[in-house]
């Protein structure tokens, strides 16, 4: 087994924005019938991930009983007023001692596809930061070793993950993926709208 791979990697899913722009509760939109956290989910369970936090804030008993209703682990961000980065620590610090790992999934990036997942896990070995790329584009989710865990839980510097990324770029492997939904996520309506319809031309 290398350094960095992972035997037992748990998701997180970042569901506690405002989704001001949306209208309604992003997790809770439908999605194809299907609400967008559990489409969000869908590529994590289909690719074995058996343990998933859903990060909950805005309207988080709706959220935390859809997730506990399919068998997720919701956790509240009292902070989440302060942004996505405040979730992703409210995440990681969720993480049970037994995942050696955690991909991390904003709930508005709900097509990525179960194989970029696979994918990712099979990129971390020799580097403890696992991200996927599609075009030269990187994209989500990227997958992070527990041993980057105290780093990030540490990170004071600008622009939240990215700027974590950015600090630690001889840390992270790239994987390139023909998924260009690890790119595409959901800020309102029309974003919705245009992704379904780019969906049905393929």
């Amino acid at each position: 087994m290398s350094d960095f791979e992972t035997r037992r990697p748990a998701a997180i899913i970042l569901a506690a924005g405002y989704s001001s722009r949306m209208g309604q509760a992003k997790p809770t939109v439908l999605v194809e019938g299907c609400p967008m956290l559990l489409r969000a989910a869908q590529a994590f369970v289909v690719a074995g991930i058996g343990y998933i936090i859903v990060v909950t804030g805005f309207n988080s008993e709706a959220v935390g009983d859809l997730a506990r209703a399919h068998g997720m682990r919701p956790v509240y961000n009292g902070r989440f007023d302060e942004g996505m980065f405040s979730s992703v620590l409210a995440g990681i610090g969720a993480v049970p001692p037994d995942c050696d790992a955690a991909f991390v999934l904003p709930v508005d990036i709900p097509f990525v596809s179960p194989h970029t997942v696979s994918a990712t896990r099979l990129a971390m070995g020799e580097r403890p930061i696992a991200v996927p790329r599609h075009e030269g584009l990187a994209g989500h989710p990227p997958l992070l070793h527990r041993s980057v865990f105290g780093g990030l839980t540490e990170w004071r510097g600008p622009d939240g993950l990215r700027g974590f990324f950015g600090s630690r770029a001889d840390d992270i492997a790239y994987v390139d993926v023909d998924d260009r939904f690890v790119l595409r996520d959901i800020d309102s309506r029309d974003d919705l709208e245009r992704i379904l319809l780019d969906r049905k031309s393929t």
